[in-house]
């Protein structure tokens, strides 16, 4: 009986695994809004993973502000480069009210879980879980320095020809610039438009999140001149710092945003 139980055990082990790169955690975001009297938290995960199977199921197992824990699914976001895919999701707690002072923010604990051909795949910071303050913004993660959220299933409001947009940063120098260079005409002519900082980035939606935050991260804005005819808008984004220009060009495939003109 004894040689059966250390069996199951080991089988266990197998089917449970720390992931070495099967899945990654990219960014999370979390804000908290408050504006006359009402608050709504915002919570958001980006996780990086290998496509071993197409049916795979991936999610963020999560601490509730009551101390037990929820698996947040992600869902397919993009291909990413040599066989990976990016995963993304929000989360609200069904117990939240949002209103007043009776209103629970949280601060978060987390990490990922990827189920796929039978195996189950953790990253959990080390065995440390991932752990972020509740009005803090954005962290980013691994050797990720920049990212923005894409969502190239909607379309972007474009007004009186401007297209705006933000990216996430790792802060790694005072002395830094941001770069857009972006097309309309299928890379025909070419424009480039330079990126902007301000502190108070998250004031904007009612948020005290710092920038930069305490995790290193900061937003900058961008504003892209589209005109007001353009159906669509390539793009990449550079991050140009200690010498050192970092490129986010959707794992080499350029971002492409569909465009709605307001």
């Amino acid at each position: 009986m004894r040689k059966l139980i250390i069996a199951v055990a080991a089988l266990l082990l197998a089917a449970q695994a720390f992931a070495a790169d099967e899945i990654k955690l990219l960014r999370s975001q979390s804000t908290v809004s408050s504006k006359y009297g009402i608050s709504s938290q915002s919570i958001r995960f980006e996780a990086i993973l290998k496509n071993l199977a197409y049916a795979k199921q991936v999610y963020v197992h999560l601490k509730r502000p009551d101390g037990s824990w929820t698996d947040v699914p992600l869902s397919y976001q993009r291909a990413a480069d040599a066989g990976r895919e990016v995963w993304a999701g929000s989360y609200t707690d069904p117990n939240d009210t949002n209103t007043g002072p009776s209103f629970k923010t949280f601060d978060l604990e987390f990490a990922l879980r990827y189920l796929v051909n039978g195996a189950e795949y953790w990253d959990n910071n080390g065995g440390q879980n991932y752990k972020q303050g509740r009005d803090t913004g954005s962290m980013l993660f691994g050797t990720n320095v920049l990212a923005r959220v894409y969502d190239l299933n909607n379309a972007a409001y474009v007004y009186g020809g401007r297209l705006y947009g933000s990216v996430t940063l790792k802060n790694l120098s005072p002395n830094k610039q941001v770069k857009v260079v972006y097309s309309t005409d299928g890379w025909q002519t070419s424009k480039t438009a330079w990126g902007t900082f301000s502190s108070s980035f998250w004031f904007g939606g009612y948020s005290s999140a710092p920038n930069p935050n305490q995790y290193g991260s900061e937003e900058w804005n961008y504003e892209l001149d589209v005109g007001t005819t353009a159906t669509k808008v390539e793009y990449a984004i550079g991050y140009i710092v200690n010498g050192t220009t970092y490129w986010d060009n959707n794992y080499g495939r350029n971002y492409l945003q569909p465009l709605k003109q307001y």
